[in-house]
């Protein structure tokens, strides 16, 4: 049901690529997600129909499976960009003589590629050299986004 990628909705799995999100966030987005499916359906909070079937009516994943593959899908287009482009580039700073605040790390955008990639077995060097097929890196990470190696 190509209807279902609504403005809202394309507009706010667009933007969550680029941030890495909390477990809270992934929920209302999640919560958000299937709110605007439901509206489509024409199914009302009350009639207690489970979010796993209005996926199934829609044809449609998790939120959080599409916004992993987008992200790897990214990470394969900026492993594939020459190693003098800033987005390239970006992928590898690290700032010296920064000193972080006490407690845990925030994680960024890589750090939530790198975990991903450890899911997948990958190291960051060989997902370098699997990027460079593109036909292959998009199969392979529409299959780690439905739970497959």
């Amino acid at each position: 049901m190509s209807h279902l990628s609504s403005q809202p909705c394309c507009m706010m799995q667009k933007s969550a690529e680029s941030w890495p999100l909390s477990v809270t966030q992934m929920k209302k987005l999640e919560a958000a997600h299937h709110k605007f499916q439901r509206r489509l359906l024409g199914i009302r909070w009350r009639d207690k129909v489970r979010n796993e079937d209005i996926r199934k009516k829609t044809g449609s994943r998790k939120l959080e499976d599409i916004i992993k593959e987008r992200r790897l899908r990214w990470l394969g287009h900026v492993l594939r960009m020459d190693n003098f482009r800033t987005a390239r580039q970006a992928t590898q700073w690290e700032l010296r003589g920064y000193k972080r605040k006490p407690g845990r790390p925030r994680k960024n955008c890589i750090d939530v590629i790198k975990r991903y990639l450890r899911q997948m077995d990958l190291t960051w060097e060989e997902a370098e050299e699997q990027a460079n097929d593109n036909a292959e890196w998009r199969r392979r990470m529409a299959q780690c986004s439905q739970g497959l190696r």
